[in-house]
């Protein structure tokens, strides 16, 4: 009988210290998972933050492109009232020319208009892409801490 209670008395001991420290393992891991929920909501917020970064981008796209058409407008009715006092016709070769330039060098402009609002969202999508995943490697740091803890309380 002493021989079997030498052997039952360290299982014992190791299943208490395997309980304690499963314990203390969820008490010390609580800090930790509210640290991954924490980069969870800062994802979400990253992600919102990044979408509104882009409809005020479209906003603004939309703002450009209104008043570059009116200023278009506005130039070619001075260009033709000009025609007009000169006793220039606006069909002609000569008014044509000018009115095909103002349309060029117009929509030269919603080019680049166009090209800035699409290299600021790539922006915006690479900076939410390269947060998300440092915020990724973190969350992932913070499992491997809180699995490393509990095997290091288990045998220590």
């Amino acid at each position: 009988m002493g021989s079997l209670s030498s052997v039952i008395a360290p299982i014992a001991e190791m299943g208490v210290k395997t309980i304690g420290t499963a314990g203390k393992y969820f008490v010390s891991n609580s800090d930790r998972l509210r640290e991954v929920d924490t980069i969870n909501t800062k994802n979400a917020q990253l992600a919102q933050n990044a979408a509104l970064q882009k409809q005020s981008n479209l906003l603004a796209l939309q703002q450009k492109e209104t008043d570059r058409l009116s200023k278009l407008r506005r130039s070619i009715a001075t260009q033709r009232a000009n025609f007009g006092s000169q006793g220039v016709g606006s069909v002609t070769g000569s008014a044509d020319s000018v009115f095909q330039g103002l349309n060029e060098t117009s929509n030269i402009e919603r080019q680049n208009n166009q090209s800035k609002t699409s290299m600021d969202n790539a922006i915006i999508d690479q900076n939410l892409k390269n947060q998300t995943q440092l915020n990724l490697l973190q969350k992932q740091q913070l499992k491997q801490k809180a699995a490393l803890g509990f095997v290091t309380d288990l045998i220590g």
